[in-house]
């Protein structure tokens, strides 16, 4: 049976939201450090195969990919993600709100890295980003997010 655009709409919504429960959970087994990740996946896959599919989806898709690679310590993964992220909302010229996000993932991926340097530079365009929103819980999400990249 081939998967109709009711059923990737569905999935990628439903995953997406797992993937957040399991985020938020202060202690995972392995089992569900894998489930996270896969889902992940399975959430941005399912975002690429919608009609409605915009780079704005696709941003939030990989940001999300890379945040779960950097709780799971994996800092190349996490990288290449949020540089993916990057580019597709730097390139599609995307509201300050995601390009900010898309940096703050470079930035937390260089960090688990242990790159200062890069990881400084990102988080700096971020914020350079963040004070061009207008939206105050945008930006308290932004900058609680910032707070939180290890240093």
């Amino acid at each position: 049976m081939e998967a109709t655009q009711d059923h990737h709409k569905m999935f990628s919504t439903n995953c997406f939201n797992q993937v957040w429960t399991l985020l938020d959970k202060k202690e995972r087994s392995e089992k569900e450090n894998r489930l996270m990740r896969e889902t992940a996946h399975a959430s941005l896959f399912h975002w690429l195969q919608r009609k409605d599919c915009e780079p704005m989806n696709v941003s939030v898709g990989l940001w999300q990919v890379s945040r779960v690679y950097a709780v799971l310590g994996d800092a190349e993964a996490s990288a290449r993600y949020a540089q993916e992220c990057v580019d597709i909302s730097d390139g599609s010229e995307l509201p300050p709100f995601y390009r900010a996000f898309a940096y703050e993932a470079a930035a937390r991926a260089a960090s688990l890295a242990e790159d200062k340097n890069v990881s400084v530079v990102a988080l700096n365009r971020a914020r350079e980003l963040t004070a061009e929103i207008e939206d105050k819980e945008e930006v308290a999400m932004l900058e609680a997010d910032f707070r939180t990249i290890p240093y």
